[in-house]
């Protein structure tokens, strides 16, 4: 027999092997695929980790959040956070997960999270050029709006939380191989169980790697290592400890696209077009340690203690290519930067019930300390030369910058906190809740808010939420990047503030979620001078808007959604030297956006099951001037999968597609992702 050399045939040909294996060996009297767990689509926790509320029930939260859990990630073959909520109207992404080196950063109801606007376990890590691996967690939460009262400052447009796997009760023990073009193989296993006298002791281990040629002619290495870890102490006291490392290394990466003076678009390319540049590359790594200790004091009150170490460290030599003309001519300018940051976090907290009198409370309080740290090398940046969109462009650029870091920002962030939710009886509760932030990066700024949280609550039956909430957020200030005249200052900190009315219903067979949002944030704008260019905080940006989302099982097999976003976002109350604004959409933010998505059992064939789903992005101004605009597309992702048995033990084979009628387009990063095809093969003890 001859050996498999190709990527693709050699995952077919385990999907085979293992499907042929299963109906050879499987046993008479054996379950069968359909006794096996559904994947669910809609199925996921019902619960949410919610930061300064403490734990609490999702239809039970005055805020839209979004939960993505464990069984949406393994059927749609996630790899990245922007598809992890694809079927979320009010979330886009701007980067492919092996585009370029930069992460996949989201966009929510029309404003980029920063990169410190990202979670694990409740641990404030940073996102910069990275993003945390889903491989290894159980679940992602994206709280929508400003999340200050709930974590502390970060930007308004919302606070991603990852939720690692835990330790299970029951042994557990799984094997994944996968593939995705052009030639990415990957492979990982799950294990899990608990040991010790009186299963005292519990872990989770998982490990990942993938590694070949991405779709754009790069090349990606990148390892995953978790580890989980707890201890029953007593019927009262746990003891948890989270571990997650990751490094990623990604070589001859594509250039990263950007316009400068357009009033209109060239054609753009096919996302699979071979431009990598040698002697590129965009090396990450991350890290996250952290321990607890969880007390029930009885059954209304539970208390912990956390500390937890997060660090993310990034090397980096890539182009930028700024193109300045509709036939495709672009200014080719090399990037070369690389840093460490390095996040302390220790808190106590306290939750639990009791009553005064007729009312009942529900009380959250606690007190955080966290430090930060940041180390940065001298960044080179400047102009090597020239070429074209539409022909081989023979750059290439080894990185010259030197690797010596200097010790950049730190911040101090201490935070006092108190939540308490008041049923009143007949279905109504209130909500109120204050943070006292003590804010300090040391050398630039000081400041101390209070950032509060109010809300009503009504439920009419106990599947249904209707609510009206009031939450503020601090957002540190930004540094001003290179291209200004004032480059390398610090914009001082601002307050957003939002007001939300929606309903949340969650019944036997359907869910729906609606909410009317109005936010208002800070606006950095670009203010010209007789000097050149500054960039500048003038007046705010207005986001208002509507989001609606069902889900309906039209009957056991046969699972339909959707979900539409409406959004007004504006820049308001400008002075009169940026008035020219005035009135304008805001840079990125699509006025319409849209999702419809299907799974559906195939009933001839045992344990096979179709999904599809259509997502349309509304177009988008580039720039605040309202002068050149990205048009709207639509894209169609579409999967199968079919679950078996092998000698007893569940298998699961799957092929996936992202972009099936291979649309071209122009995103707010550059070429689009092009059409991508996805293999695997999961095998369960």
């Amino acid at each position: 027999m001859l050996p498999i050399r190709s990527p693709r045939l050699a995952i077919l040909a385990v999907a085979l092997s293992a499907a042929c294996t299963a109906h050879a060996e499987a046993p008479a009297g054996s379950r069968s695929a359909t006794d096996l767990d559904a994947v669910k689509v809609i199925a996921e926790r019902s619960h949410t980790e919610a930061g300064a509320l403490g734990d609490r029930a999702l239809r039970d939260t005055p805020f839209a959040i979004t939960a993505v859990g464990r069984e949406q990630i393994e059927q749609r073959q996630v790899v990245s956070l922007g598809e992890a909520f694809l079927l979320d109207p009010s979330v886009t992404t701007q980067v492919s997960a092996y585009a370029s080196g930069w992460s996949s950063p989201i966009r929510n109801r029309g404003i980029d999270l920063n990169f410190d606007s990202y979670r694990v376990n409740g641990l404030q890590v940073s996102s910069w050029g990275t993003e945390w691996p889903l491989e290894v967690m159980e679940q992602v939460d994206l709280l929508k709006g400003p999340g200050g009262f709930l974590y502390g400052f970060g930007a308004p447009g919302g606070i991603v939380n990852y939720i690692t796997k835990k330790p299970t009760d029951v042994p557990t023990f799984s094997a994944q191989l996968g593939w995705r073009e052009q030639g990415i193989v990957s492979g990982g296993i799950d294990v899990g169980g608990r040991f010790g006298n009186e299963q005292m002791f519990g872990y989770r281990f998982n490990a990942y790697q993938e590694k070949g040629e991405t779709f754009n002619g790069g090349h990606v290495d990148r390892k995953v290592g978790a580890l989980s870890l707890d201890a029953r102490l007593s019927d009262a006291l746990t003891w948890t400890f989270d571990g997650v490392f990751q490094s990623r290394d990604l070589r001859e990466e594509s250039p990263q696209y950007y316009f400068r003076g357009l009033t209109s678009l060239p054609r753009p390319i096919a996302g699979d077009v071979d431009n990598s540049v040698p002697g590129t590359y965009y090396d990450t790594r991350s890290s996250l340690l952290s321990t607890a200790l969880n007390w029930q004091i009885n059954s209304d009150w539970k208390a912990s203690l956390s500390y937890g170490v997060t660090t993310s460290w990034n090397d980096v030599n890539k182009i930028f290519a700024y193109i300045d003309d509709t036939n495709g001519d672009y200014a080719v300018n090399v990037y070369e930067l690389g840093g460490k940051s390095e996040w302390k976090l220790a808190q106590a907290l306290v939750q639990g019930r009791f009553g005064t009198g007729p009312l009942q409370h529900q009380l959250v309080a606690g007190v955080s300390h966290q430090t930060g740290l940041g180390w940065d090398r001298p960044y080179e940046f400047s102009l090597i030369g020239r070429a074209n969109l539409y022909q081989r462009h023979g750059i290439r650029h080894d990185a010259v910058g030197s690797r010596v870091m200097t010790r950049g920002d730190e911040t101090v962030q201490q935070a006092v906190f108190v939540s308490d939710t008041v049923d009143l009886g007949r279905g109504w509760s209130v909500l109120a809740g204050w943070r006292y932030n003590d804010f300090e990066t040391k050398g630039a700024y000081h400041t101390y808010p209070v950032t509060p949280t109010y809300a009503v609550m009504f439920k009419p039956s106990e599947a249904v939420t209707l609510y009206a909430s009031y939450i503020e957020s601090l957002e540190a200030g930004s540094r001003v990047g290179n291209s200004y005249i004032n480059a390398g200052d610090v914009l001082d900190p601002t307050i957003s503030k939002q007001y939300e009315i929606g309903a949340k219903v969650e019944a036997n067979r359907w869910n729906a979620n609606v909410a009317a949002f109005r936010l208002e944030r800070g606006a950095n704008i670009d203010q010209l001078t007789d000097a050149g260019k500054r960039l500048v905080q003038d007046g705010i940006t207005l986001y208002e808007g509507v989001e609606a989302s069902a889900d309906l099982h039209l009957t056991d097999a046969l699972t339909v959604g959707g979900g539409v976003t409406w959004l007004d976002p504006t820049y308001d109350k400008l002075s009169p030297g940026s008035a020219a604004q005035e009135g304008n959409r805001t840079v990125g933010a699509a006025r319409w956006s849209g999702v419809l998505h299907a799974t559906y059992q195939l009933p001839w064939v045992e344990g096979l099951e179709t999904y599809a789903a259509v997502r349309y992005y509304g177009d988008v101004w580039y720039d605040a001037d309202n002068t050149l605009k990205l048009p709207d597309y639509t894209l169609v992702n579409a999967g199968i999968g079919y679950r078996l048995l092998a000698s007893g033990h569940p298998v699961t084979l799957r092929a996936s597609v992202e972009n099936l009628a291979n649309r071209r387009y122009w995103s707010n990063a550059g070429v689009g992702l092009p059409r991508t095809f996805a293999l695997s093969v999961r095998f369960d003890m």
